[in-house]
């Protein structure tokens, strides 16, 4: 029987391995490439809605934003409705970079990610990973 603290550690090579590619190879962290993701089903949109979807906090989400602002993925402007509120958008640049001419080598590398897994075994993965994150944040820790 694999011991849980070893899967743990599975795990976290597995994230320093994804980190590796998308920030070495494709020159984009996974966090903004997801981010840019969801933008381009759900923009424009507000700030809190992206935070809820992906589950990052306010601050990290708006480093996140200002790197992807610099570089011409996103636009934020002030919500004219409510103030408080910033309202994000993908520009065409974004579009035209993710969806209709993403570089060879990104489209290269999603296929070669695409087959590490069969469908079926991405969605268990999924389910598992869930799972996984449900328990571990209701364990209760009591140092009595």
């Amino acid at each position: 029987m694999t011991a849980i603290n070893h899967l743990l550690y599975q795990l976290h090579i597995t994230d320093q391995v994804v980190t590796q590619l998308f920030e070495k190879r494709l020159e984009i962290s996974l966090t903004r490439y997801e981010l840019l993701q969801v933008l381009l089903k759900e923009a424009p949109c507000n700030q809190v809605q992206v935070q809820h979807v992906l589950q990052i906090d306010q601050a990290a989400l708006t480093r996140h934003f200002k790197i992807l602002e610099e570089k011409g993925y996103v636009t934020r402007v002030r919500n004219p409705h409510n103030q408080r509120e910033m309202l994000v958008d993908v520009t065409d640049f974004a579009k035209e970079q993710l969806l209709l001419s993403s570089p060879p080598y990104h489209v290269s590398v999603k296929e070669q990610m695409e087959g590490i897994l069969s469908a079926e075994e991405r969605v268990t993965l999924r389910d598992l990973l869930g799972k996984l994150v449900i328990g571990l944040e209701e364990i209760v820790i009591d140092k009595d």
